[in-house]
C-alpha cells in the first residue's frame, strides 16, 4: 500500500453475514486502512478471503477479533496464548495493518490497553496495534497537578512500542459549540501528540445518531481537513453501515438494507478528492504550529503578524484554520482551511517576497504554480484546504 492519508470506517458487522465483495465497496470508497468485519479468535482464518481482496485493491485491514481487546485482558500469560492463536493463522499476510485493540478506554482501562498493546507488539512487531481514545481523554490527565497526557502518550510509545493511536470527536455535527470543542480536542491531542513524537488518526461522524446530525459534502471535507490540518495523519468514520434495528441511527453511508446512499457518495467524493490532491505529501509532513482568524475557539492562537516570518498578514474576516508543516527534508509548507460551515472564505495575504517564493501544490505536487507579489487572493469553499511550499531564498 502507498503511503497516504489514511480512510477507514467501523464496520459493526460480522464475518459470518458478508461477503469480500464489500471490500470493494470500501475500496471504491477510497479507504485505504479500515476495520475488518468482526470474527472469533479461534477463527481468525475466516479473515483470509477478506484480507486477499483487500491486497487485490491496495488496502489494508485492521482485524477486529472477539476477546482481544483490552476489556478480555486478565493476565499477561492468557492473553499472550489467546493472541498468538489468533495471529499465526492470518500471520505474515500484506494486507494485516494490525487487531484492535479496544474502543474509548476510561482511565483506569489504561493501563490494560498498554499490556494488551504491548503484547501485540511483542508478539508480532511488524504490524500496528490499533485503539481508539476518546476525544476526552487529555482531560483525564488534568486531574491534579503534574499529570499531562503528552506524558501518557510518551509512556504509551515507550512500553508498548507503538507510535499510533486514534480518538474520536462527535460534537462538531451537534452544532457550534460543539465546533469549538472539536477544535479543541485536536488542539489537545496534537500538541501532545508533537512532544511525545506520536502519530493520532481521529474517529469522526459520518453516521447521525442521539443528538448527531449526519454531514453534508461541505462538512465531510471540513472533518477531514480541519483534522489533516492539525495534525492527524488519517480519519475513520464512524459509521459505515446503518444498524437493523436502531430507530436513533441512521444516515450511514451504506443503509440497514444494504443500499449505498448519498452518504456513501458524500464521503467517497471527500475521500478521494482530497487523497488525490494532499495525500500523497500530507502523509509525509509534520505539523509545526496551527492558528486560527475570524473567532477564537478558546484553543489555537490567534494568527497575527509576529506568527511567521514570512507569511506577514492576512486580511479575513471568516474563520480559517492556518497550519505550517515541515517535511523529512525540512522543507516548509503552509495550509489554509476555511473552517466556515455555509460560507466562502476570501483570504487577502501579504508575505515577505525577499525571503520567500510560495508555490501552490495541487494533485500531489504534480502541479505547482508559483505566487506571484499581488497574486494574493485565496477563495476557498466551505472545509476547502489548500496548500503552499514555502521556498526560502
Amino acid at each position: 500500500m502507498v503511503d497516504r492519508f489514511h480512510f477507514g470506517a467501523w464496520t459493526y458487522r460480522s464475518v459470518n453475514d458478508i461477503t469480500p465483495d464489500e471490500v470493494d465497496i470500501w475500496a471504491n470508497s477510497g479507504m485505504t486502512a479500515t476495520m475488518s468485519p468482526e470474527v472469533s479468535y479461534r477463527d481468525t482464518e475466516k479473515l483470509i478471503p477478506f484480507l486477499d481482496r483487500a491486497q487485490e485493491r491496495n488496502m489494508k485491514l485492521i482485524a477486529v477479533v472477539g476477546s482481544l481487546d483490552y476489556s478480555s485482558y486478565t493476565d499477561e500469560e492468557t492473553y499472550k496464548q489467546r493472541f498468538t492463536q489468533a495471529y499465526e493463522k492470518i500471520k505474515g499476510h500484506p494486507a494485516l495493518m494490525g487487531f484492535y485493540c479496544g474502543d474509548e478506554p476510561k482511565k483506569p482501562a489504561l493501563e490494560n490497553t498498554i499490556q494488551v498493546m504491548r503484547i501485540q507488539k511483542m508478539v508480532a512487531p511488524e504490524l500496528q496495534p490499533y485503539i481508539n481514545l476518546r476525544g476526552s481523554t487529555p482531560d483525564m490527565f488534568s486531574e491534579k497537578p503534574g499529570d499531562r497526557f503528552a506524558d501518557w502518550l510518551k509512556r504509551f510509545k515507550a512500553e508498548t512500542g507503538c507510535d499510533t493511536y486514534c480518538w474520536d470527536s462527535y460534537s462538531q455535527m451537534v452544532n457550534d459549540g460543539g465546533a469549538t470543542s472539536h477544535i479543541c480536542a485536536l488542539k489537545a491531542h496534537n500538541d501532545a501528540c508533537r512532544e511525545a513524537g506520536v502519530r493520532n488518526w481521529v474517529t469522526l461522524l459520518s453516521s447521525a445518531h442521539w443528538v448527531y446530525k449526519y454531514p453534508n459534502e461541505y462538512e465531510f471535507m471540513w472533518q477531514i481537513t480541519t483534522a489533516a490540518a492539525a495534525g492527524c495523519q488519517g480519519v475513520i468514520w464512524f459509521r459505515l453501515y446503518d444498524k437493523a434495528l436502531a430507530p436513533d441511527y441512521h444516515g450511514s453511508p451504506i443503509d440497514e438494507f444494504g443500499n449505498l446512499t448519498e452518504q456513501y457518495h458524500r464521503m467517497k467524493r471527500c475521500q478521494r478528492r482530497f487523497n488525490d490532491q494532499f495525500g500523497l505529501i500530507m502523509h509525509k509532513l509534520q505539523v509545526q504550529a496551527t492558528y486560527l482568524t475570524g473567532f477564537p475557539r478558546l484553543s489555537f492562537e490567534m494568527f497575527n503578524d509576529k506568527c511567521h516570518d514570512v507569511i506577514k498578514k492576512l486580511n479575513i474576516f471568516e474563520q480559517c484554520m492556518i497550519s505550517f508543516f515541515k517535511d523529512e527534508e525540512d522543507k516548509e509548507y503552509v495550509a489554509f482551511v476555511n473552517i466556515e460551515r455555509e460560507l466562502p472564505a476570501i483570504i487577502s495575504m501579504e508575505f515577505d517576497s525577499n525571503k520567500a517564493t510560495l508555490v501552490r501544490i495541487d494533485q500531489n505536487g504534480k502541479n505547482q504554480r508559483r505566487l506571484e507579489d499581488g497574486d494574493d487572493m485565496l477563495d476557498l469553499f466551505p472545509g476547502q484546504m489548500l496548500l503552499y511550499r514555502i521556498d526560502r531564498k
